[in-house]
């Protein structure tokens, strides 16, 4: 069971961090290639990354909090621990009060087909860039125990 439960940890927190990334990569393309179709496939990969980030953090959330549970060793104090709930609960705060505003500016000005597509599309990378540095420290916690 503790096998299966901490695949599906490591599991769901390479899906969050990898989506992440690759969100960053797409965005730039799909940004960098003028008003048109461009707007309308970010439009279509925010709606998917809705679906897709929620039940990724949230299964990570999961399965971590039931490994505390059940594992004997690891406790809610252990450092480790609080790194991963915190990165879980400064990315819940973040993304809804900063990330996604960003996010619907750059949207905004690729429909419009504005000049500052670039600055806003530096603003995503940054805010992106803030975020996976967070749960990147936060794998790097869990797989060295700190």
């Amino acid at each position: 069971m503790r096998e299966a439960l901490l695949f599906l940890h490591i599991l769901s927190a390479a899906s969050w961090i990898g989506g992440g990334l690759f969100a960053m990569f797409a965005y730039g393309r799909l940004a960098g290639s003028g008003p048109g179709s461009a707007g309308r496939a970010l439009r279509q990969l925010s709606e998917g990354g809705n679906r897709y980030f929620g039940p990724a953090a949230g299964l990570t959330l999961l399965t971590g909090i039931i490994l505390v549970l059940t594992s004997d060793p690891y406790g809610w104090g252990d450092v480790f621990v609080i790194i991963g709930l915190s990165a879980f609960v400064f990315s819940a705060a973040f993304q809804p009060l900063v990330g996604e505003k960003a996010e619907e500016r750059l949207l905004a000005a690729v429909d419009e087909g504005t000049a500052n597509v670039r600055s806003e599309l530096g603003i995503f990378y940054r805010n992106s860039a803030i975020e996976l540095g967070v749960l990147v420290f936060a794998l790097w916690a869990m797989v060295t125990k700190l």
